[in-house]
């Protein structure tokens, strides 16, 4: 258990200088160049139109899981998908935005995991709320954990901040509603607190993806952060 939490450690480190320098090899790109739209070129209407949008998402996750964001081009995607070049840019103007809508749906099924546990312990002790909200949050981002690590460092060209701030907020917002409910505590400032819970939550659990989600501390991850979050929230209950 020792070799692990140093190991951890080690991770978050190194995850986090990962992090620095990909942010400024981007911002440092975009100083130099336009940079290019992330939105889709048109929302899919029709179910034919919605299909096609799915095959193409479907076959970017695979050719990004195989080959890496790199190595991915929009002829490789579309002939995975099996539709042409052309039908690939009337959705997306180029790999960077299919690449955007691709961090939404991960990001957005994530926090979509956390409000529904959220909603599911109104009304609950703090402990309760805290082991649902820990263990759905990493169950979603360990469900496919290749996924998490294939677009995390990728994502910052996306516009991926963007994308987890907005989800982020709609998860602290699920947080609020599930803390103001407590039966054995009542907070002053449940939004702040939400903001740390999920915070807290969601750093340690990327070092860990960045580690190769080991089922070893992923277990052990489960029961440090739920008495990370109930000792927190015990304490900001005691000095009310």
């Amino acid at each position: 258990m020792v070799e692990v939490l140093q190991g951890f450690q080690l991770a978050s480190g190194r995850v986090s200088r990962i992090v620095q320098t990909g942010l400024e090899v981007v911002y440092s790109h975009m100083k130099r160049t336009q940079v290019s739209s992330l939105n889709p070129r048109k929302i899919p209407a029709q179910a034919r139109s919605a299909a096609t949008v799915e095959v193409i998402l479907q076959a970017a996750t695979q050719v990004l899981l195989a080959s890496g964001f790199e190595q991915m081009s929009t002829t490789r995607i579309a002939e995975r998908a099996g539709v042409s070049v052309g039908s690939f840019y009337q959705y997306f103007p180029n790999k960077r935005a299919l690449l955007a809508a691709l961090v939404h749906r991960h990001v957005s099924e994530v926090a979509a995991r956390a409000e529904r546990a959220c909603h599911a312990v109104h009304g609950a002790t703090i402990r309760k709320m805290c082991e649902t909200l820990v263990n759905a949050f990493i169950d979603a981002k360990t469900e496919r954990a290749d996924l998490s690590r294939a677009l995390y460092l990728p994502a910052a060209v996306a516009g991926g901040a963007a994308i987890v701030k907005a989800q982020s907020e709609r998860v602290s917002k699920a947080v609020t509603a599930m803390l103001e409910t407590a039966c054995d505590a009542r907070f002053e400032q449940p939004n702040l607190l939400s903001l740390v819970l999920v915070t807290a939550v969601v750093g340690p659990m990327q070092a860990a993806l960045e580690m190769g989600a080991d089922p070893k501390l992923i277990a052990l991850l489960r029961v440090q952060l739920t008495a990370l979050c109930v000792g927190y929230l015990v304490e900001a209950a005691g000095r009310q």
